[in-house]
């Protein structure tokens, strides 16, 4: 019993550090991830006396040995760096804005999703059409080849500024609708 309340204590920091991870290292190269939670995260906690495991990597708190594998499984590269991405991408609560130039995270969410999974260029015609409906119809959505700037028409889709009008669904806030 002694065990599992140590256990909850030490949760506290363990969900910090994870949360920072979340919401912060995306960006970053491996070797600045690991820089950021183990040499400034992890310090700084300790420093500030919050419990945490010893040793802990946010890689564990997001994901266990199951869920690696099915990723893997599922064409996710083995790699430390597809494996934090993966475990971003799964952990957070906003639609994510991945920047794949290899496509290997294309081809894993692709095999992740299914037939289920909605794609288009913002080149295609009536790419807006396939957007709304997707929102409208809680589809998953996957936009490729968006280049260095994102079509303003997307601000709505990516601040998640929708309105669910009763019956009638949910409605992107584009143009009027």
């Amino acid at each position: 019993m002694s065990d599992l309340q140590d256990l909850g204590v030490r949760l506290i920091g363990n969900c910090l550090l994870a949360s920072a991870f979340v919401g912060y290292v995306s960006p970053f190269s491996g070797r600045l991830r690991l820089e950021l939670w183990r040499g400034t995260w992890t310090k700084d906690l300790v420093a500030r006396s919050i419990p945490m495991t010893s040793q802990i990597d946010p890689l564990t708190v997001l994901a266990n040995d199951a869920d690696i594998g099915a990723w893997q499984n599922e064409g996710l590269p083995s790699d430390r760096v597809s494996l934090e991405n993966a475990s971003v991408l799964t952990s957070c609560s906003r639609w994510p804005l991945m920047i794949d130039p290899q496509h290997q995270g294309a081809r894993w969410i692709k095999q992740r999703i299914g037939e289920s999974l909605e794609v288009t260029q913002l080149s295609t015609a009536k790419w807006l059409d396939k957007v709304t409906l997707c929102v409208q119809n809680g589809n998953h959505l996957l936009i490729e080849a968006i280049g260095n700037e994102i079509d303003a028409m997307m601000e709505p889709v990516l601040s998640r500024s929708i309105i669910n009008r009763g019956w009638m669904g949910v409605f992107l806030k584009l143009n009027g609708l």
